[in-house]
């Protein structure tokens, strides 16, 4: 096949799947159905992951493709073309359900909370989407693997029903730009604010990446016991927090971040996150 068929097959797929993405965020606020929505937009991540990433790579989210091409895993100049092509996508994906329910909501933080709570979530579960992105789907030393799909999509279980009542839980810059473009009529600007969030969480999820799987930037094979006593913090701070917070469903998003981190550590660390709860 031509490389440029090749290269439009991408970004086709990557188009697709973040459609599917944003039209599901709204489709399931539109709808009031707040039990299940978290599950149900991890869900469609999931399924459009293990459907189309073999073609894109299936980001779908540009702090993902940023935090791919800081770890080297991904050229700069696919990073913009994919940022591009997903940011369209979430914008088109908004109208679609705003067409559809023939109403959209605006962006912003939950009430009773302000920029730096709704920033705070932002930053930190996009870091940890980006950084078990970066584990699960690109270190060598877990090629080959097939449960990445679920490990992404637990985050998104995770951190939905977590900082969804804070921040709105986007944790994607498609899905910001997508909503409040679509809503711009009642509020324009903080789309903005949550890419420069979710971006941060990027960079921060690549340079965890790099200080816990130093052999994939040329260093050492083996883990130095400060790599794994960084990987130890890392899964205990989240384990922890989702344990500590107040929600109905908090031993199902505990459980999903134990998993998740069993996912990413399992091949180097042991789990030991485990036993601080």
């Amino acid at each position: 096949m031509a490389e440029g068929s090749v290269n439009t097959a991408r970004y086709v797929a990557e188009f697709i799947g973040t459609y599917l993405l944003v039209f599901t965020v709204g489709c399931n606020v539109m709808s009031g159905s707040p039990a299940w929505a978290a599950t149900s937009i991890a869900c469609i991540l999931m399924v459009s992951i293990y459907a189309l990433g073999g073609v894109s790579g299936a980001n779908f989210n540009p702090a993902v493709s940023v935090a791919l091409g800081l770890s080297t895993k991904m050229e700069w100049k696919e990073v913009g073309i994919y940022c591009v092509v997903q940011i369209v996508a979430g914008i088109l994906g908004a109208l679609s359900y705003g067409a559809l329910f023939w109403k959209v909501f605006n962006l912003s933080p939950q009430p009773g909370f302000g920029w730096w709570e709704a920033g705070l979530v932002e930053m930190l579960y996009t870091f940890m989407l980006c950084f078990v992105v970066l584990n699960v789907a690109t270190a060598s030393k877990n090629n080959g693997n097939q449960f990445y799909g679920l490990a992404i999509g637990f985050v998104i279980v995770a951190g939905g029903y977590a900082a969804g009542g804070i921040s709105g839980g986007c944790f994607n810059p498609a899905v910001a730009l997508g909503i409040d473009v679509s809503s711009a009529g009642l509020g324009f600007g903080w789309g903005f604010a949550y890419t420069g969030y979710e971006l941060l969480g990027a960079a921060l999820a690549s340079a965890m990446f790099r200080v816990v799987r130093p052999d994939e930037f040329g260093d050492k094979q083996s883990y130095t016991l400060g790599t794994k006593l960084c990987s130890e913090f890392i899964g205990t701070f989240f384990s922890c927090s989702h344990c500590g917070s107040q929600c109905s469903r908090q031993e199902y998003r505990a459980c999903m971040v134990n998993r998740c981190f069993t996912y990413v550590y399992d091949l180097f660390v042991g789990k030991l996150f485990r036993c601080s709860l």
